[in-house]
């Protein structure tokens, strides 16, 4: 299982850091950015994490808060790890910076939970699939070059995460609809479901909410849990839309939507229940 030692909860434990610092020193972010002649923006993109931070910047802040020696040390440590170049730096150009954030810590996650009301989740797609999904779900057209690029790197994710020799324990909730809906076509759907039906189970399991069930809160929109093996690094919730990938960091929000996921598997098919109504699918998407 991954250590928890990834970029992004690296990341989160430097901000968090450099946070309790200066709140320790009693200084607010406006004395701050005075005394160093920085914007009050670049102070607030280090601290909620949406930019890194520089071996440099790191050592101004500690200095500016008195933090001891040896924390300048592994502050430092820190912010060389999250400056390391990983494998997804070279689609920078196509991916938003949510998804980028959203890779980052499904790289590191030791667990991952998955609700999705409509789709079968990147991590599981098939290449046909993938090539449907990427060209029907935009909300706006997009580039050869751009589709290719997108398709290259949820390939490149399915790699990393499920077959890299420590892939996470990953449970996934699809609603029946998402497994009845024609993405690219009958054919390309039944190929989607008989791969799902090849995973081994100790590679991912798949639960499944049937339409008889009624309505859950996945309808509201997907989402998805990573948790790290770190028992002291909290979890994160990524909500899905058609804008991106949005992050919620607020433990009492991760722990809500977690319940729920567990309420949801109390109605849901799951072992062989779940394998013979995607069966009972494929076969009557291959008349």
């Amino acid at each position: 299982m991954p250590d928890g030692q990834g970029v992004a909860t690296t990341r989160r434990r430097l901000r968090t850091e450099l946070r309790r610092l200066r709140e320790a020193a009693g200084l607010h972010q406006t004395e701050v950015v005075k005394q160093l002649d920085w914007s009050i923006s670049k102070l607030i993109r280090i601290e909620n994490g949406s930019v890194g931070i520089s071996v440099t910047d790191v050592r101004a802040l500690a200095a500016l808060y008195h933090a001891e020696p040896e924390l300048v040390e592994e502050l430092v440590r820190l912010a060389r790890i999250t400056r390391e170049r990983q494998w997804w730096s070279s689609y920078r150009h196509v991916l938003a910076p949510s998804y980028r954030e959203y890779i980052a810590y499904e790289a590191d996650a030791s667990e991952i939970y998955v609700a999705h009301p409509t789709l079968v989740p990147g991590l599981l797609q098939t290449e046909e699939y993938i090539r449907a999904v990427l060209t029907s779900t935009r909300l706006e057209p997009a580039t050869p070059e751009r589709l290719e690029a997108e398709f290259t790197v949820r390939r490149r994710r399915q790699r990393e995460i499920l077959y890299s020799g420590h892939p996470p324990r990953y449970h996934v909730i699809l609603d029946e609809s998402a497994l009845r809906r024609h993405i690219g076509g009958a054919k390309v759907m039944q190929a989607q479901i008989e791969h799902l039906l090849s995973l081994a189970e100790d590679l991912v399991t798949i639960a499944v909410w049937p339409m008889s069930a009624g309505g859950h809160v996945a309808m509201q929109g997907a989402f998805t849990i990573m948790e790290f093996a770190n028992e002291d690094e909290p979890g994160v919730l990524f909500l899905e839309s058609a804008l991106g990938n949005p992050i919620e960091r607020d433990q009492d929000q991760v722990d809500k939507y977690r319940k729920a996921f567990e309420m949801m598997l109390q109605q849901c098919l799951v072992d062989a229940e779940a394998r013979s109504l995607m069966s009972r699918i494929a076969d009557e998407l291959s008349r």
